[in-house]
């Protein structure tokens, strides 16, 4: 019995071992990846701080549309929808393909697509930056479905290819609750 308790150890040890999540791959390609969620944040202060001009136009089914300009918007709540679009986290990456490739013009594109029979909450993402990595544009769709509710957006992102700030930003939408009828949205702004 005395011999069987430190084989009964050791297997014990090797069953928590090997039940541990492995550390995320630290390969280039993942030190490559873009930061989107340090981006969104970064620009939420400035804009915060800079309280600049914003043109917007919102128009839904059946109504004119009513465009605004103002400096006092609440850019965390404005840019939490791209923020949703963050797919660096270690929990998401076995949803999707990545792909990255050189434009001829120099540009970098990103893109994420969802794998087949995943239900991650963005389907498609795709970056294209600069040769230096600095944003130029963001396009996205999600979608969101459970039995009482039904959103789909597409977003669209632009920024300044020489400092990276924002410049613009799109949202078109449909969302529908289970005994209301579908509404159709767009969102569009400029800086």
């Amino acid at each position: 019995m005395a011999n069987r308790i430190p084989i009964l150890c050791l297997g014990l040890l090797l069953a928590t071992t090997s039940c541990e999540r492995p550390a995320p791959p630290t390969t280039a390609e993942a030190s490559d990846s873009y930061n989107l969620a340090a981006y969104i944040e970064q620009q939420q202060e400035r804009l915060q701080a800079e309280k600049p001009m914003v043109l917007k136009s919102v128009t839904t089914e059946e109504k004119p549309t009513e465009t605004i300009q103002t400096a006092e918007i609440d850019w965390e709540d404005e840019l939490s929808v791209f923020a949703e679009t963050d797919l660096n986290r270690p929990a998401l990456q076995e949803y999707y393909t990545r792909e990255e490739r050189v434009l001829p013009d120099g540009n970098i594109v990103l893109e994420y697509n969802r794998v087949e029979d995943a239900e991650p909450l963005v389907h498609y993402l795709r970056l294209e930056m600069t040769p230096d990595r600095v944003l130029r544009q963001l396009n996205a769709l999600i979608q969101d479905q459970n039995i009482l509710f039904y959103s789909r957006r597409n977003i669209q992102l632009t920024a300044d290819p020489s400092s990276g700030n924002i410049s613009g930003y799109r949202v078109q939408g449909v969302q529908k609750l289970v005994l209301s009828d579908s509404l159709h949205y767009q969102i569009d702004a400029n800086l």
